[in-house]
């Protein structure tokens, strides 16, 4: 009986605070749904693959179909084509990891494999990210549908003659210098926890109502706390880079660039920890808090695996999808950019990221101030 009465007892002291309990629950599926964004249910991956086809006759749209139809025992797609008009396009497609390769297929194919039996090769250029642990794997598929298509206009055994581009320093680099943008990212990500405990800390002692009662404005409370945040933002972002640098990472484009890119990230991860602190009356209750969006934020940003998310328009020639709300996937899109592929042609990434960062640092501040701040005045 003893025993029945203090595991009564316990479970009372569950149900007091039950956002531990909710978490041990909730987590097991949590990153059961992450991992089947991550590799898709049924044994299946689709790989996605940018075409331009400017081919004025029909061996371009023969390739494409053909590409499509590639299949998985279980009826999946293996590739995941999308058409896109012009190189840049592709290109662009491949640096914002909406693609894994971009094929060209150009406006002369269907009469260069046409006349490929007197001699003559055909040429088409492919490329991506080479250094990606998937490129190879997509690469080779894509050029033996290709020559399968060009051999069975032509007759004659393979005259495909490839032009395969490295996009920026993608050639040289290793899978480790693959991985750091997002890892950075990550680093970033963090302050959740550290912003939503810090303020979550002033809750608990009492000293935000201390604070209003001096007639301090709630612009002033929270901005000192988010140039702190965002102070320590930096030097989370400079050390893991720092230690990257000495692990053998180079970076392609400029470094100074992933400043702006942390200081607006930090904003809108911030922004999530004032909301989560906002629902807190313990620093306790705060940790356990920011386990929901951190892991919302930085999993499903791509700073771990790749995740394409849910296209929904396009905006400027840019796909947009679902999980474009999450500003962490414009940063690891930026710091990917600069880092892999060298190029400072981030504007659409830094236009997101300010939008969205700023977005989530009002709506965290705005609900804090309603719950905190309006009633200590």
């Amino acid at each position: 009986m003893r025993l029945l009465a203090i595991a009564a007892t316990a479970a009372r002291g569950q149900l007091r605070n039950p956002w531990l309990p909710l978490l041990v629950i909730a987590l097991g599926p949590f990153f059961v749904v992450m991992t089947s964004l991550f590799f898709p249910s049924g044994g299946t991956t689709s790989y996605p693959v940018a075409v331009v086809n400017t081919d004025a006759g029909p061996l371009g749209a023969d390739v494409v179909a053909a590409l499509r139809a590639l299949r998985y025992d279980s009826g999946g797609p293996i590739l995941e084509v999308t058409e896109v008009p012009d190189a840049a396009a592709a290109k662009a497609s491949v640096e914002a990891r909406r693609a894994v390769v971009f094929v060209d297929l150009p406006a002369s194919f269907s009469d260069a494999a046409a006349a490929a039996g007197s001699g003559t090769s055909v040429q088409i250029t492919m490329g991506g990210e080479l250094g990606s642990p998937t490129y190879p794997v997509v690469a080779i598929m894509v050029a033996t549908v290709v020559e399968q298509q060009v051999q069975q206009t032509s007759g004659r055994a393979s005259l495909v003659q490839w032009n395969e581009v490295a996009l920026g320093a993608s050639g040289s680099r290793s899978e480790f210098e693959l991985y750091v943008p997002g890892v950075l990212i990550f680093a970033i990500g963090m302050m959740m926890f550290s912003a939503a405990m810090s303020v979550a800390e002033e809750i608990e002692g009492g000293t935000v109502h201390r604070l209003v009662r001096t007639r301090a404005s709630a612009a002033e409370i929270l901005g000192g706390h988010a140039l702190v945040q965002v102070a320590l933002a930096l030097v989370a972002g400079g050390c893991s880079l720092a230690v990257a640098i000495a692990l053998g990472f180079h970076s392609a484009g400029p470094l100074w660039l992933a400043i702006p890119i942390w200081i607006l990230a930090s904003l809108g991860v911030i922004g999530l920890g004032l909301l989560v602190a906002a629902f807190s009356k313990s620093v306790a209750q705060a940790f356990l808090l920011a386990n929901f969006p951190f892991g919302l934020f930085m999993f499903l940003s791509g700073t771990v695996f790749p995740v394409r998310g849910w296209p929904l328009f396009s905006v400027g020639g840019h796909e947009v999808n679902a999980l474009d709300l999450l500003p962490t996937r414009h940063a690891v899109n930026a710091l990917t950019a600069v880092f892999s592929y060298g190029s400072t042609d981030i504007g659409y990434e830094l236009s997101m990221l300010t939008l969205l960062s700023l977005g989530f640092f009002v709506l965290g501040a705005w609900v804090f101030h309603r719950r905190h701040l309006r009633l200590a005045a």
